[in-house]
């Protein structure tokens, strides 16, 4: 009970014959349409006890209820009594009407989240505040013997509340104000009570507060506002109900001011605000192409940068499938089956369609979208127009093999020069013998022709490997027999140059080598190594000297070509295996190693050198043997 008077504070517990009953519910023709959040038992009693004749009577509807879990009682019950539920709280503020949010999980968690999603306009009650209208109507609900009992646990709970609560008299002097209310003034109660906001507040403030008041007491109805003040050189935001309190007969004799503080909800709107506007800034002003889409693939989000590389407005791409963009759908489908494995895919090249049918090439990121939850939501990809990116790459390719083709020419027309003076000269002395009937003059003539010949055949055969990508032909091979038929190739011309060539290596099983490439290699290597040692001028007590040596490792093989030859300085070294270089002026061609690493790197293998001039060379390849790796014992030749 309220006794209305101008210099006593308002107390619960006091009562004569002229007190005046504060009543909740009646005394409003606006309907609290309300929705509860949390299922628990604490919603069950709250359903029961809101019977529809209590409902009616208070103006009040229960549109929702709101848990995550489908067998709380609360939740039981409200289907039952044909209310709406659901287990996500964000799909009650789409209810027709709902004004009011009252939250009984008692999660701090909840009530922020509640905070930052909920629409402004809409009043939300805690779980304290939850207590507050739970006592309410616990008060209308009990006997008259408990009237004292309920309205000192109400006044209990206007104490705790965190919300501003005060009452006015109808001349606008504070009848109550609670602690929440105090500490927002800066004042005690005592100076308060009994004053009005003229007396408390600047004019400014006051007067604005006072136009509100006027109009509920003009109205007679429950009415919200929206508030702004400075506290202690701080913007304050509020959200205030005022509504009438009537005593039994329907007469308004004072009115209510619950107030909430929402400054910490406007800084998190404004907040979502400014990052709405800066995302829609990069979707808006990004060059790249934006889309996102939702589980069925249907486009969502065609940002400007979409719109200008496709030809398409948004307007006619939005709710269409994305498929229909790309040249071929099935691709996409194909790409989604990675990115649902993987998360997402980056730089992923795909060609699209634009408006006019022409191809766009793209490189795409794809990622999937993902709520607070982690539930999938669909997809958001960012493309990047490569088109003439690529068209200019395949043209410095284009100008890259015109510049190769050329260099080739040029090599090959001088080795073919090279190749055709010698058989001028051959032929010379050949023609120059038969007329003089000098066999000696005829056989040296037919050498160089041979020779020549030869030449020709060894650059025709390295060009026809250097230009032409193969697979090698993998067949079980005895790495050591290999080595043996190689060296036996050229183990007489070396002999007949004072050459002392060997073989020697370590026996095991057969090795899944190409024979015939690996042997052209191997013979490149060690004609090299004897050619090397023909230049050098040797001391009485050197021999020139040529090692071949076969070693087995695990899942590998191992073919070293030492020679103690002339050697090579460290630019040689560089630009060995550059094409048309060669040590050997003209009687080289500059392709045999080349060709050489060539054939080693379609093994998927590896060739070093180690060099010094008048030290020789060290030529190591090492090949992949998968499953093999066994070693046996060593043999010499």
């Amino acid at each position: 009970m309220i006794k209305e008077r101008q210099d006593t504070q308002y107390d619960p517990g006091e009562k004569d014959s002229e007190t005046l009953q504060i009543r909740r519910g009646a005394q409003s023709t606006v309907y609290l349409k309300a929705a509860i959040i949390g299922g628990g038992k604490a919603c069950d009693d709250l359903l029961v006890l809101l019977s529809n004749e209590r409902l009616n009577r208070l103006n009040m509807e229960i549109l929702g209820v709101a848990d995550p879990d489908p067998e709380a009682p609360g939740i039981t019950r409200a289907r039952d009594m044909g209310i709406f539920t659901t287990d996500d709280f964000t799909e009650l503020y789409s209810l027709p009407g709902l004004n009011l949010l009252i939250e009984l999980t008692g999660s701090m968690p909840v009530r922020e989240n509640m905070i930052r999603t909920k629409p402004i306009q809409m009043s939300s009650i805690d779980h304290r505040g939850a207590r507050l209208l739970w006592d309410l109507i616990q008060i209308e609900a009990e006997k008259q013997m408990l009237r004292r009992q309920s309205e000192e646990r109400l006044h209990q709970f206007l104490e705790s509340a965190h919300d501003i609560i005060c009452i006015k008299d109808l001349e606008g002097r504070y009848l109550y104000v609670n602690p929440a209310a105090t500490r927002s003034m800066g004042l005690s109660r005592e100076d308060v009570i009994g004053r009005t906001d003229l007396e408390i507040f600047p004019e400014k403030l006051a007067k604005a507060m006072g136009a509100h008041d006027r109009k509920v007491l003009e109205e007679a109805r429950t009415l919200s506002f929206k508030e702004s003040t400075r506290v202690n050189s701080q913007d304050r935001h509020f959200y205030t109900v005022r509504f009438p309190i009537l005593n039994e007969v329907g007469e308004m004799i004072s009115y209510a001011i619950i107030s909430r503080d929402m400054t910490e909800e406007v800084a998190l709107q404004e907040t979502v605000r400014q990052n709405k506007e800066y995302l829609e800034n990069i979707l808006g002003n990004s060059s790249d192409m934006i889309i996102t889409t939702d589980l069925e693939g249907r486009i969502v989000t065609f940002n400007p940068g979409g719109e200008k590389m496709l030809g398409y407005r948004e307007d006619e791409v939005l709710g269409t499938k994305v498929e229909v963009l790309w040249k071929d759908p099935e691709e996409r489908r194909r790409l989604m089956s990675e990115v649902g494995a993987k998360g997402e895919a980056n730089n992923y090249p795909a060609v699209l369609l634009d408006k006019k049918g022409n191809e766009v090439e793209i490189s795409l990121s794809l990622a999937q979208l993902r709520d607070s939850k982690g539930r999938v939501l669909g997809t958001v990809g960012i493309s990047k127009d490569v088109t003439e990116q690529n068209r200019l790459r395949q043209q410095l390719i284009e100008q890259e093999r015109l510049a190769a083709v050329g260099q080739t020419v040029a090599g090959i027309t001088h080795c073919m020069k090279n190749v055709l003076n010698g058989l001028k000269g051959g032929s010379y002395m050949l023609n120059l013998g038969l007329k003089r009937d000098d066999s000696k003059l005829i056989q040296e003539g037919w050498g160089n022709v041979q020779k020549g010949i030869d030449r020709i055949s060894k650059l025709s055969l390295d060009m026809l490997s250097y230009c032409r990508d193969r697979k090698p032909s993998l067949a079980p091979t005895d790495p050591l027999k290999l080595a043996r038929d190689t060296v036996q190739l050229v183990s007489e011309s070396a002999k007949q140059g004072g050459i002392e060539i060997w073989c020697r290596g370590e026996e095991g099983p057969p090795a899944n080598l190409d024979p015939d490439t690996m042997g052209r290699a191997l013979l490149n290597l060690i004609t090299n190594a004897v050619d090397a040692c023909r230049e050098k001028s040797y001391k009485q007590e050197e021999t020139p000297r040529v090692e071949v040596k076969v070693k087995r490792g695990k899942n590998r093989v191992v073919f070293t070509v030492k020679d103690n030859g002339i050697g090579m300085d460290q630019e040689a070294r560089k630009q060995l295996f550059t094409r048309f270089f060669s040590t050997k002026e003209a009687r080289g061609t500059g392709l045999g190693l080349c060709v050489t690493r060539k054939l080693i790197d379609e093994h998927g293998g590896d060739i070093q050198v180690d060099s010094a001039p008048g030290r020789g060379s060290i030529f190591t390849v090492t090949l992949p043997d998968p499953g093999q790796g066994s070693t046996g014992h060593t043999s010499k030749q």
